[in-house]
């Protein structure tokens, strides 16, 4: 009975040394887990905080991505409509290049015929000087080369008028002289040209008569082809001869029969 008291005693103890270290260790890791709770809700708090830091700066990236792309879409709209004004402008410009370099070429071409008319009345006229020398000497032969070089070989016109109008015997005795250029049109593969000329002479009167000029181009050259009458629309007198009872018929018979 002793003995079994006292193995109570010991058994009681045991347990309850047992039971101490327990309740320490139990103790210390409840503490542990406390502190490792502790640690793990700081680090979820600070996760947590970058987690709203990071959703805060995509939001804010999503934010500029979308203004970029309307700043995108604002450069593309301005990029387009610049590019569609130059290409606009730049059309323009090169129509009015086009419409400019076709009025010089107009005005170049027009140029050349008025050009070529005034040399085709005047080859059949003396010039001043040689005037002057027909009046000091008497006698100057009248030069058709330039006439010739521009008439084709098969044109038609009066060659009694341009012996009149170039014989040694009768040039000084007619005159004749381009007063304007009325109109030029353009025909197919001729151009057509009304002129004004006026003519006079000796114991006639001033005659002012409308022609027309035909011309064709061949490599660039001018040739005139036909050299027709339209009307005597004006005759005036001089001091010296009267028109009182001059025709037109009278006109066309002095200035196209030869020694007339």
């Amino acid at each position: 009975m002793k003995n079994s008291l006292i193995l109570l005693v010991i058994l009681n103890l045991f347990c309850n040394y047992v039971f101490g270290q327990n309740k320490k260790e139990l103790r210390s890791t409840v503490l542990r887990l406390q502190a490792d709770s502790t640690s793990l809700t700081n680090k979820y708090k600070e996760n947590t905080a970058t987690i709203s830091s990071l959703t805060v700066e995509v939001s804010e990236g999503k934010d500029l991505n979308t203004q970029l792309k309307t700043q995108l879409a604002d450069l593309t709209l301005d990029y387009d409509a610049t590019k569609t004004k130059l290409t606009d402008s730049i059309v323009a410009l090169t129509d009015s290049n086009n419409i400019l370099r076709m009025k010089l070429d107009s005005l170049s071409r027009f140029a050349r015929i008025n050009h070529f008319v005034k040399t085709f009345y005047t080859s059949l006229e003396l010039s001043d000087e040689e005037n002057l020398r027909q009046y000091e000497e008497g006698y100057f032969k009248f030069d058709l080369e330039n006439f010739n070089s521009l008439v084709s070989n098969n044109a038609r016109y009066s060659k009694e008028r341009v012996k009149n109008l170039s014989s040694d015997k009768s040039h000084n005795k007619y005159f004749i002289m381009l007063e304007s250029i009325e109109e030029i049109k353009f025909s197919l593969n001729k151009i057509l040209v009304k002129t004004r000329v006026m003519y006079s002479g000796d114991d006639m009167g001033l005659f002012y008569n409308e022609e027309q000029l035909t011309l064709r181009e061949n490599k660039g050259l001018l040739k005139l082809t036909d050299w027709v009458d339209l009307d005597l629309y004006k005759m005036m007198p001089t001091i010296e001869t009267s028109v009182e009872n001059v025709t037109r018929e009278d006109f066309y018979k002095w200035i196209d029969n030869v020694g007339k």
